[in-house]
């Protein structure tokens, strides 16, 4: 009897037509308001955050690092690499040598990180494969000449697929010897979507490094994909180094990477931090309207209590109005967080066409009374120069309920309040000022 009281009470507050709805009304948006942001900056950071590391997994750090002794011959490499692709949980093993050097053309030349590996890595890697897209040429390395360019670099080189070039680096110890000029061809262009990476990556074949890098003042690893990365890799690392050789230095993805991901999780989690204290205003927010709603009613409060109505029924009631006012808002809130998240880089394209065409209307109309006045640059709010080129998506549903359980519960705190004062009123002190 007391549940359907209150239940009652509720929703007459709930779906009353007097001034305490709109207070309800109010609360609703703003919960549902302070909900879009919270929930776009966490998926959409989890989405960045997973296409980040994914990339750096898949083509930068590998699973598994095995350093080599510098001078390790490229036959030592291969017999090394045979050997750890037979250990259990490995996917595969790839020699690689990198080293650094310039790469030269008639109308510019740039620094580059050189990274030699097998012709058929595309074969032997598959998560190599799946995040490297080939924009133009072919990804054949079987000539020693050959080389692939990232599609940044090739933009501020000039150069295409088919294109010579040269390539210099020092064919020495610690990158003191004599320089080397090394005639190479560009035969593709790449992209990873990861500009960190692309920027100045380019890749060869294991041909490739025996003529332009020297066998002491270069790299020489060998990396190791397995079949889950995010499990404990201590097993598979155990095993690796009985068969690598007591003179290599093993290291996972964790370790090689562990600033640059802490890093991004400092961040997300500043970002949701703030957003969430935007969600805790709006709490406190249906605080205040419960609190109206008393005021406004406390002829009814003290007409019911006067009729044997207990505090707890009109406690409860109260809460729960708060209650459903936190589930109202926090299920308008997500919903609109999770579209936006979902079309996030249209959001986004479209916030972007929309200034610029505001900024053009207004450069043109400034035109004419400042004829000499600078060009406007374009507006854009997400910079894939230092992000992936589009935003991944990626929909963390623990992530989602427990924000949707958190606002829930500091709506039902926030109501705890003025609900229990309410019910504590004396039916008589309220009676006497009618």
């Amino acid at each position: 009897m007391r549940a359907r009281l209150a239940l009652f009470l509720s929703s007459r507050m709930l779906r009353g037509r007097d001034g305490t709805a709109r207070y309800l009304r109010g609360s609703v948006i703003g919960i549902a308001l302070s909900l879009v942001p919270l929930i776009v900056v966490m998926e959409v950071s989890t989405g960045m955050i997973e296409g980040i590391t994914a990339r750096l997994l898949e083509v930068g750090t590998y699973h598994v690092q095995v350093s080599l002794p510098s001078g390790t011959p490229l036959a030592d490499m291969r017999k090394r690499a045979e050997s750890i692709a037979g250990v259990s949980g490995v996917v595969a093993a790839v020699p690689e040598r990198q080293g650094t050097g310039l790469l030269v053309t008639p109308r510019s030349a740039a620094g580059v990180s050189i990274r030699c590996v097998p012709s058929d890595i595309f074969a032997v890697d598959p998560g190599f494969r799946s995040h490297i897209t080939l924009r133009s040429g072919t990804a054949d390395l079987s000539s020693p000449d050959s080389l692939l360019v990232s599609a940044a670099l090739a933009a501020s080189l000039g150069v295409s697929p088919g294109d010579r070039i040269s390539l210099l680096t020092t064919f020495g110890e610690n990158l003191s010897g004599a320089a080397r000029l090394t005639p190479v061809v560009v035969s593709g262009i790449y992209e990873t979507g990861y500009q960190e990476l692309d920027k100045t990556l380019v890749y060869g074949s294991l041909g490739l490094a025996s003529r332009v890098l020297s066998p002491r003042g270069s790299r020489a690893l060998i990396g190791v994909k397995v079949k889950d990365p995010f499990a404990d890799l201590t097993g598979i690392t155990d095993a690796i180094s009985r068969v690598a050789g007591s003179e290599t230095r093993i290291a996972t993805w964790r370790e090689i990477e562990y600033p640059r991901l802490a890093s991004f999780r400092f961040t997300k989690a500043i970002l949701i931090f703030i957003m969430a204290l935007i969600v805790v205003v709006a709490a406190v927010n249906v605080s205040s309207s419960v609190i109206m709603i008393v005021f406004e009613r406390r002829n009814e409060i003290g007409i019911l209590k006067s009729v044997g109505v207990g505090e707890r029924s009109l406690s409860f009631s109260f809460l729960l109005t708060g209650f459903a006012t936190g589930v109202i808002g926090t299920a308008a809130g997500i919903a609109v967080g999770l579209l936006v998240s979902v079309n996030i880089n249209e959001v986004i394209a479209g916030i972007e066409w929309m200034v610029n065409r505001v900024l053009e209307a207004a450069s043109l109309l400034m035109s004419g009374f400042a004829p000499s006045a600078h060009a406007r640059g374009t507006f854009t709010l997400f910079n894939s120069a230092y992000y992936l080129q589009s935003i991944p998506i990626r929909i963390n549903a623990s992530e989602v309920l427990t924000a949707a359980i958190a606002t829930l519960l500091l709506c039902a705190l926030a109501s705890w309040v003025p609900a229990a004062r309410a019910s504590r009123a004396r039916p008589l002190s309220i009676l006497r000022k009618v």
